[in-house]
């Protein structure tokens, strides 16, 4: 680090940035630190040393303060806007198309250099998304829009997507629905329009000589079309650890400028002119591929190598990135928030560091072998080479494991061997695709010939991962690291490479190695909490014991799609739970099981579905049953006075009665058999009641087991059926007389929940009332001190 002033200098940036996003003085200080460690050679060089060290510091200082002031002043144009603008208002935006996107009988616009006519006040913007019924506006038209301003969605749970953070990482500001659009100037470039007609032709090859699937994932990989991927593809590659091949990064800019520039050399090409082609062509490779912050990055440490090797000058790598890394930053410094972003950079840093540093290490041991390796046969220099692959493999994972963690909660512990089989051949994959392509657009029996086989290696791609998942402990699901333990981890991982690079200490590296790796199973101690999640209108309750053993009530939604997919099982993940063990089924309305259907088609693992034996026997509910016994899920019947748990919280039947006592309206009525269920755990108490109604509340309160169980001034009460009005009724409330009661409704629903009058009446027993279409998530966490409660959203 001495010797990398560069590196210096782009560590302080990103340190400014940071410090200024999150006002943390934690980040200064690791500047002063970085310094210390960064000058101490420096110091010992006497009277030039220390020159250099104080002029470098001084430097790294005004970086920092540059950084911050920075990032302070992009804040200010966005936090000005959003507090000027409300969803659903009429705006008028004036901006240059930068890209042009079909999607669901849809257009999108990709709009830069924007204005936004707000209230007769014009702002300044970064970049929006216009939706239109039209695809008539191409690449550089300039545009008038009228519409309706909407933001981008929030997570509104532990694990789910922030919509709003992605894209406002990528300088997406926000999206408009327009109603009307009018052309200002018609700035075509052409030559941009060009690059995407060759763009959709080499599609049109792909799509015409291969499978849906293997055009999806060619077109992905050699074009960054992202529009014909599947998504099981997609998810598989990420599953098996081999999703970064899907974007568009420095293996294809190497393979296709390095390629050019030596085929120009055999060609005869003067340096100077091959480097300048090469440039040239990359550039323009670049913009037909979307320009995503991989490939900037990329094409930028491409550029950096040609120009040195132009001007004679010997190219560091990690320099490179450094520069890469902070002209992308001043461009756009919210990219520190972007998944892309960080994985392109850690993997290249893992590459270029760890991979140099054990080499380092291991250069005497291969110097004494090299005579004899000159003399190996291909078979083993093939190994040799694939051994090589598997160790850049490795270094990459150890760079981005705790990325996968933090935004995915889960990892492959076989990533490893399937990156090693697989990367060695995606030169030679990509080498078929791009050339397949190309002279598919001019000759289709020559472009399906080179494509034959790249089908065949994607089909062996695919099956690998297949293979690999298919082993025991395939994927392990480690929850949402908080960022001390990012920090911890990463500390380790640099000490070790520092213990082998400069103290050739391999002992205490390996002991350094084993400590991440511990990190990653280290569990936080479960404690008793009830988290009532946001799942729009519909319920969905999750129950940690103390013990680890996790239960679920319902869990479902009448307006949010793939409510399991989005919202349940990433919030799950993300807390580090791999099982369920009793998920209770009040009833088989959609709006209380959608997700857990979900949940058991992908495979998530439910020990035991409970069911009321009471409740109504329908097309939903066998369906339900089906779908259980299918996933390997075990069916518990239940009755009032039945208990279910652990040791110290137990869950106790309330409702309904079992067949044949039910009475004829019951046999028929979902809400009215909803199975409602006391909790318990050591002194808190809470019910949940499902979705009965006011009768269904007098008559459990004339249950035998309601009355061997004390449930009046309970703790925790999930409102019954969304806080409608025609349950929650006045005499069942001043019986159970909640401390606090929770309502899972959906915002704008068209049900009306919750209820006035059912409001009015819960605000009579004196109950802290907490509603998910406000606060979103909402934890409930008892403890010596009382019981807390935490909202996701404030």
């Amino acid at each position: 680090m001495a010797r990398r002033t560069v590196c210096s200098l782009c560590l302080s940036l990103i340190l400014g940035i940071l410090y200024q996003s999150s006002g943390q003085i934690w980040y200064f200080l690791a500047l002063i630190l970085l310094q210390f460690v960064a000058g101490a050679g420096l110091v010992k060089q006497k009277e030039r040393g220390k020159r250099i060290f104080l002029a470098r510091g001084i430097c790294c200082l005004c970086l920092f303060g540059a950084g911050a002031a920075h990032m302070q002043t992009q804040q200010a144009v966005r936090i000005r806007l959003e507090k000027e603008l409300s969803p659903g208002q009429e705006i008028i935006v004036q901006g240059k198309v930068s890209a042009k996107e079909e999607k669901n009988k849809q257009f999108i616009y990709y709009l830069k250099d924007v204005r936004v006519v707000a209230e007769g006040t014009v702002f300044p913007s970064y970049g929006i998304l216009i939706y239109h019924s039209k695809g008539q506006y191409q690449p550089g038209n300039i545009i008038y829009v009228q519409g309706r301003y909407q933001p981008f969605q929030i997570s509104r749970n532990e694990g789910n997507f922030n919509e709003k953070q992605y894209q406002q990482s990528r300088k997406w500001e926000f999206r408009v629905f327009s109603e009307s659009i009018s052309l200002i100037a018609a700035n075509e470039n052409r030559y941009l329009l060009f690059l995407k007609k060759v763009r959709q032709r080499i599609r049109e090859v792909f799509v015409s000589s291969m499978s849906a699937e293997d055009a999806g994932v060619m077109a992905n990989l050699t074009l960054g079309d992202k529009s014909l991927l599947d998504r099981e593809i997609k998810e598989l590659y990420q599953r098996a650890g081999i999703s970064h091949i899907l974007a568009i990064s420095g293996l294809h800019v190497s393979l296709f400028g390095m390629g050019i520039f030596r085929l120009l050399k055999l060609m005869g090409c003067t340096q100077k002119l091959g480097t300048f082609f090469a440039m040239g062509t990359m550039i323009s490779f670049g913009m037909l591929s979307g320009m995503e912050v991989s490939a900037q990055r990329a094409l930028g440490m491409f550029l950096l190598l040609m120009a040195a090797q132009a001007g004679g000058y010997s190219y560091d790598s990690l320099t490179a990135l450094s520069l890469a890394a902070m002209v992308q930053l001043w461009e756009n410094p919210f990219l520190l928030a972007n998944p892309a972003f960080l994985f392109s950079y850690s993997a290249v840093l893992g590459v270029s560091l760890a991979a140099r540093i054990y080499k380092d290490a291991a250069r005497e041991r291969k110097q004494a072998k090299k005579e004899r390796r000159e003399c190996l046969g291909i078979v083993t220099k093939m190994a040799a080479t694939i051994k090589e692959t598997m160790f850049v493999s490795l270094c990459i994972q150890l760079f981005t494991l705790p990325l996968n963690m933090y935004f995915y909660y889960e990892i492959s512990p076989y990533s490893v061997l399937v990156n090693g089989c697989i990367l060695p051949f995606l030169g030679l994959l990509l080498f078929l695709g791009i050339t397949g392509g190309v002279l598919g657009s001019f000759l289709p029996f020559g472009g399906a010939a080179l494509l034959k086989p790249a089908g065949w290696m994607l089909g062996i791609n695919r099956g690998l991962c297949q293979a690999f998942l298919r082993l025991p402990a395939a994927e392990y699901i480690t929850g949402k690291p908080a960022a001390g333990w990012l920090a911890v981890y990463y500390s380790l991982l640099l000490l070790s490479l520092y213990l082998v690079w400069r103290c050739k200490e391999r002992r205490w590296s390996a002991v350094a190695v084993i400590a991440m790796f511990c990190l990653i199973l280290i569990r936080q101690h479960p404690r008793f909490e009830i988290s009532v999640l946001d799942v729009g209108q519909g319920d969905g309750s999750f129950i940690q014991t103390e013990s680890g053993e996790c239960f679920f009530v319902d869990g479902g939604s009448s307006d949010v799609k793939k409510v399991g997919e989005y919202r349940i099982l990433p919030f799950l993940k993300s807390r580090g739970v791999s099982s369920i063990k009793g998920w209770v089924v009040s009833h088989a309305d959609e709006d209380h099981i959608s997700g857990l259907k979900e949940a058991l088609q992908q495979g998530f693992s439910v020990e035991y579905l409970i069911l009321a034996k009471g409740m109504v026997r329908d097309g939903a509910m066998e369906e339900l049953q089906e779908l259980a016994g299918e996933a390997g899920c075990q069916l518990l019947y239940v009755t009032p006075g039945m208990r279910f748990g652990t040791k110290d919280t137990v869950f106790t039947v309330l409702w309904p009665q079992s067949l044949p006592q039910v009475s004829e309206n019951m046999e028929k009525d979902r809400n009215a058999a909803s199975l409602s269920v006391l909790l318990e755990h050591r002194e808190f108490t809470g019910i949940f009641t499902g979705d009965i109604g006011s009768e269904q509340e007098q008559e459990l309160l004339e249950e035998d087991v309601t009355a061997r169980h004390e449930i009046s001034s309970v703790d925790f009460y999930k409102a019954a059926h969304h806080g409608a009005n025609g349950s929650n009724s006045q005499k069942f409330l001043e019986t159970i007389s909640p401390k606090m009661t929770l309502i899972s409704c959906g915002e704008k629903n068209s049900y009306g929940h919750p209820g006035t009058e059912a409001l009015e009446r819960i605000k009579k027993t004196q109950s802290r009332i907490f509603c998910t279409m406000d606060k979103g998530q909402i934890r409930v966490i008892p403890g010596k001190e009382g019981i807390q409660v935490w909202t996701f959203l404030p």
